[in-house]
């Protein structure tokens, strides 16, 4: 009877340990780390032979003694789905902040001021990250970009006159060469318009009060909103 009895129990057991097993082998599956699922999606909106137009809000993030803003156009081109050419256009203005004036009076001194006016760049694009946030239960798609590129900065300082107290205080008009990077991120609306948000950083070579004849280099980074379309 007991032997019976035992027997019935291993019939019994043996269809669920065998479920049990193919259950644990399918989890194991799933979870091996060495294992990799790639999701392709498809893009909503794909960049190549598209032309673009940019209108920008510029906030300077570099001046000490001078708030800065400007306005930015762009204009762009993609030949490759993730390359592009890009032409910037900067235009900057510029007005004397409570620091300057703090030194001026506390010095009796005129500060050292070097202050952009205006930018014109070429820029290779690469957009290599693409994606879309699920936001208020609304999919919003964006794109996001680098960039290098050069140009012509035009600028302004009273290095001259800064040196010498005695003298009035002027701006003399100055021209470099920059190396110029970027990174952009480009929010979606709709097939045509979309939102975007730039870092720009401008490298330069130029002198300073301290070593006025020998050039070295100096940064500019400006904060950038725009508006642009797509077609």
């Amino acid at each position: 009877m007991r032997r019976l009895t035992h027997l019935l129990i291993v019939i019994i057991m043996t269809p669920l340990l065998g479920q049990a097993g193919e259950n644990d082998l399918y989890d194991f599956l799933w979870l091996d780390p060495d294992k990799q699922v790639y999701v392709l999606q498809n893009k909503i909106y794909p960049k190549e032979k598209s032309l673009y137009i940019d209108l920008g809000y510029i906030s300077n993030l570099s001046s000490d003694f001078e708030d800065v803003n400007g306005a930015q156009i762009k204009l762009g081109y993609y030949f490759k789905e993730e390359w592009a050419f890009e032409i910037n256009y900067n235009q900057y203005a510029s007005k004397t902040n409570s620091a300057y004036e703090s030194v001026k009076i506390v010095n009796d001194t005129e500060p050292f001021v070097r202050r952009m006016n205006e930018s014109l760049s070429l820029f290779l694009i690469w957009s290599p990250f693409y994606g879309k946030i699920n936001t208020f239960n609304k999919i919003y798609y964006f794109d996001w970009s680098f960039g290098v590129g050069t140009g012509t900065l035009k600028a302004e300082s009273n290095l001259n006159s800064v040196r010498n107290p005695a003298n009035p205080n002027t701006f003399d008009s100055e021209r470099y060469n920059p190396v110029q990077f970027k990174s952009n991120v480009k929010f979606h609306i709709n097939k045509n318009l979309h939102l975007g948000v730039e870092f720009l950083n401008t490298n330069y070579e130029a002198g300073s009060p301290k070593f006025p004849g020998r050039k070295e280099w100096k940064q500019n980074n400006d904060l950038i909103f725009s508006l642009g379309v797509s077609f």
